[in-house]
C-alpha cells in the first residue's frame, strides 16, 4: 500500500510539473500554506497548557546522543541555501541574501523551539512514548482527537511539500548538466509543447522513488544531510578564505562581529556532527561521488573527441 501511494504522489507531481513551472509553482504555494496551519494552531493553543514541571532537565545528554539526535535535524534546515539561486535578481545581493537567509533561520528556529516547548511541556517524560507521532499526541492532550487529526494530516502535507517544492526545482539540476553536457543531452529534452525539461523530471522523480521505497525515513534524511554537510563544509571552507581575503563584489558585503571565526566554527560543528554519521553512509557517499566524479571525466573526454 505505501508503495502504490508513493507512486502515485510522484505520477502526479511529474504530471503537474510536466506541464510546466506555473502549475509547479502554485501547487508549492497552496501547500506551503496548508504546512504551516497544524504547527501554529499546535503552538497557540498548546501554548496555554504547558505544564512548567514537565520542562525540568534530568540532566545532559551525552555527546554520542546529542550528536545522533543533530545529525538528523540538520534535515530541518536544509535548503536554505536556495535563497541564493535567485541572487542576480535581487538588488544589493551581498547584504540582502544573507540577511533573509538569516532571517529566514531565526523564524524557522523560533517556531520549531516553540513547538518543542509545548510537546514538551504536555507530555513530559511521557514524549519519548511517541516517537512515530509525538506532536500528535501531545495535540490529543488538549484538543482532542481532532487534534490528534490535524496534526496527522498537517504532517502529511508537509511531506508532500517537501515533495512537490523539490520535484519543482532539483530536476533542473539534471536539465542543466544535460545541456551543459555533463550528462547526455538527451536529459536535457524539453516538452514540445509545456517548454519544462520533462526528461529531467521523470528520471528525478523515477530515482526519488526508488530511494523512498529502499529505505525508512531516517535512514535516508542521514545519508543525505552526509552529502550536505561535505558541500557546506567545501563552502565554510571558501568562506573562510575569502573573508580573509576581504573578496567582494556588488557592493559592501553582509558584516557582524566575529564574521571572520564564523566559518571556522562552522568548519568544526560540521566536521563535529559528520563524526558521528556511520561507515555505510561514508561509503555510500563516497560511491555516488566517485561514479559522479568518473561520469563527468568520461564526458569530458567525449566532448574533446567530437
Amino acid at each position: 500500500m505505501r508503495v502504490l501511494v508513493m507512486l502515485a504522489v510522484y505520477g502526479l507531481l511529474v504530471f503537474i510539473n510536466i506541464r510546466g513551472v506555473r502549475e509547479g509553482a502554485g501547487a508549492v504555494t497552496v501547500i506551503t500554506f496548508a504546512k504551516l496551519l497544524p504547527p501554529l494552531l499546535f503552538i497557540c493553543v498548546g501554548i496555554f497548557f504547558i505544564h512548567a514541571s514537565n520542562l525540568a532537565w534530568s540532566g545532559w545528554p551525552s555527546s554520542k546522543s546529542l550528536g545522533d539526535a543533530v545529525i538528523l535535524l540538520i534535515f530541518a534546515f536544509v535548503g536554505i541555501e536556495v535563497a541564493l539561486i535567485p541572487s542576480g535578481e535581487v538588488k544589493n545581493p551581498a547584504r540582502t541574501v544573507p540577511r533573509s537567509a538569516y532571517l529566514a533561520l531565526i523564524v524557522t528556529t523560533i517556531i520549531y523551539l516553540m513547538i518543542q516547548l509545548v510537546a514538551q511541556g504536555t507530555l513530559g517524560a511521557n514524549l519519548a512514548k511517541y516517537p512515530d507521532a509525538p506532536l500528535a499526541e501531545s495535540a490529543a492532550k488538549f484538543l482532542g482527537n481532532l487534534g490528534r487529526t490535524i496534526l496527522l494530516a498537517g504532517a502529511s502535507i508537509s511531506a508532500f511539500g517537501f515533495v512537490t517544492s523539490d520535484i519543482l526545482s532539483s530536476p533542473r539540476m539534471i536539465f542543466a548538466f544535460g545541456r551543459d553536457g555533463a550528462l547526455p543531452q538527451f536529459f536535457a529534452h524539453v516538452h514540445p509543447r509545456y517548454r519544462s525539461p520533462d526528461v529531467a523530471i521523470i528520471t528525478y522523480a523515477t530515482l526519488a522513488f526508488a530511494l523512498s521505497i529502499s529505505g525508512t525515513f531516517e535512514k535516508l534524511a542521514v545519508l543525505s544531510n552526509v552529502a550536505v554537510l561535505l558541500m557546506y563544509l567545501l563552502c565554510c571552507a571558501a568562506c573562510w578564505f575569502l573573508v580573509q581575503r576581504d573578496v567582494r563584489s556588488d557592493g559592501e558585503p553582509f558584516n557582524f562581529p566575529g564574521m571572520k571565526i564564523v566559518p571556522a566554527l562552522a568548519i568544526l560543528a560540521i566536521i563535529w556532527i559528520l563524526a558521528h554519521a556511520t561507515l555505510r553512509e561514508f561509503v555510500v557517499t563516497g560511491i555516488v561521488l566517485a561514479l559522479a566524479s568518473i561520469m563527468y571525466l568520461l564526458r569530458g573526454q567525449l566532448r574533446r573527441k567530437s
